[in-house]
């Protein structure tokens, strides 16, 4: 890697500042870690296969290895490595992306909470299995975050969920074959339970489970093989990030999606200790991981005996979530610059958004408050990122009728029936027509 540190002090005209020490970091070890994930990979995950990756830190480089194909705006540094603008490739958090026509595993290591390289490593290994899923297992979709969205806040299922999430938590734990099949039963009934109170939206989270559980199992498992840190830090890292969605207290929708992600990967760690080859058979079958897990182990059906210190702290918490939702619709609305509102006649093109962290305020109004991406016809376009924006919805999240945000006054430019702010985490370029300006306020109807 000599040629990557000589080029460290030439290559600041691909970032908006000059490449610093993390970025070194990440140059020089990626080749590393992808030597490790292809060396590891059927001892994690059988079968699975390799992708390209991309590293990259907001407003600076991408790194990307192992492309076939890199954008042209991409300097060669070896063969397999190049780095070019992270600005010109939009990228953002962790997951999966197309570049130049091949989906790519991406994650950002500017965010504050990786504590090392190795937690950055481990949850890239994580997207890539995302990528063999989406190439080679078509029967496996991802979650509809929509109904994420919509999810029942439901005291009773989460007092049933608090007391579900304990005793799948203990399984992974329990050695006694009868104290073992008790916590099952338990977790079965609880299931069951659960569905009765709100019906199919069972279904969102098997579908949590069935594709987020293998891809956080291959993270736990990728970060415990070639972690550095003692066991003690291990073990601390693995409570804290893997299995303390199952034992902390949530309520309402809040961590809903992460709950089921933890939850599936401890249906994937139980599976490893009872049953031989369950990935192979698991990949091959068009079941969801719950259907699979309830396949191999039989649980029976029983009386629930849950403790009423679970249904009177989830009647407070819940109601309390539900409070949540209007405090921070008052603190959007209390944000300082000129609240813009824009007007769809007719429905714009939905390109992404972050469902982990997108809030239901009520019915029709969603806060997005890092991601939100649409697009009208071949120019018009709109970009929000680490910015909080409001949209309107009619019945689904991608019917959006208005789209509600808070940008310097200086910044919102109206010329030529054109709507155009270009701004540090907002890019907004609308044709249409200014309907309302005042001092604080711009309503805009977007053609």
């Amino acid at each position: 890697m000599l040629i990557c540190l000589f080029l460290l002090n030439n290559l600041t005209i691909y970032a908006q500042e000059p490449l610093s020490a993390i970025d070194s970091l990440y140059l020089k070890s990626i080749d590393h870690f992808y030597n490790n994930a292809e060396n590891i990979k059927n001892r994690v995950w059988t079968n699975m296969k390799m992708a390209p990756v991309c590293l990259f830190r907001v407003n600076g480089p991408a790194i990307l290895f192992n492309h076939p194909n890199p954008p042209a705006a991409f300097k060669r540094i070896t063969d397999k490595l190049h780095i070019g603008p992270q600005k010109n490739l939009e990228l953002f958090g962790a997951t999966q992306k197309e570049i130049n026509g091949t989906l790519t595993a991406i994650a950002d290591y500017g965010l504050t909470h990786y504590s090392d390289k190795d937690e950055l490593y481990a949850e890239l290994f994580h997207e890539l299995h995302h990528v063999y899923q989406r190439n080679f297992v078509k029967q496996i979709g991802f979650d509809n975050p929509a109904v994420l969205l919509t999810y029942p806040e439901n005291d009773t299922n989460d007092a049933i969920k608090l007391f579900e999430q304990k005793a799948l938590y203990k399984m992974c734990y329990e050695k006694n074959v009868h104290e073992f099949r008790k916590l099952l039963n338990q977790f079965y009934s609880c299931r069951l339970k659960r569905e009765q109170t709100i019906g199919n939206y069972t279904a969102y989270e098997k579908a949590v489970e069935s594709m987020e559980g293998p891809a956080f199992y291959c993270e736990y498992k990728f970060y415990n093989y070639v972690a550095s840190s003692t066991r003690v830090l291990k073990d601390q890292y693995n409570q804290n990030h893997f299995l303390a969605f199952l034992t902390i207290p949530y309520y309402g929708r809040n961590n809903l999606r992460n709950r089921h992600l933890a939850a599936g990967m401890a249906m994937c760690l139980i599976l490893d200790k009872y049953c031989k080859d369950w990935q192979t058979e698991y990949y091959s079958k068009n079941l969801s991981l719950y259907d699979f897990f309830i396949s191999k182990f039989s649980p029976q059906k029983e009386a629930l005996e849950i403790d009423s210190m679970y249904y009177g702290l989830s009647k407070f918490h819940t109601r309390q979530e539900i409070l949540e939702h209007q405090v921070s619709f008052a603190r959007f609305n209390a944000q300082t610059g000129i609240k813009v509102t824009l007007n769809f006649k007719q429905k714009p093109q939905f390109r992404g958004f972050d469902p982990m962290h997108a809030e239901s305020i009520n019915d029709t109004s969603i806060l997005h408050k890092t991601m939100l991406r649409l697009a009208g016809g071949e120019n018009n376009s709109l970009y929000i990122e680490n910015k909080n924006a409001v949209t309107i919805i009619d019945g689904q999240i991608w019917v959006v009728k208005k789209v509600i945000f808070f940008a310097p006054e200086v910044n919102v430019l109206i010329k030529d029936k054109t709507i155009t702010i270009d701004v540090e985490g907002e890019k907004i370029l609308w044709t249409g027509n200014l309907a309302i300006k005042t001092e604080k306020e711009v309503i805009f109807d977007c053609q």
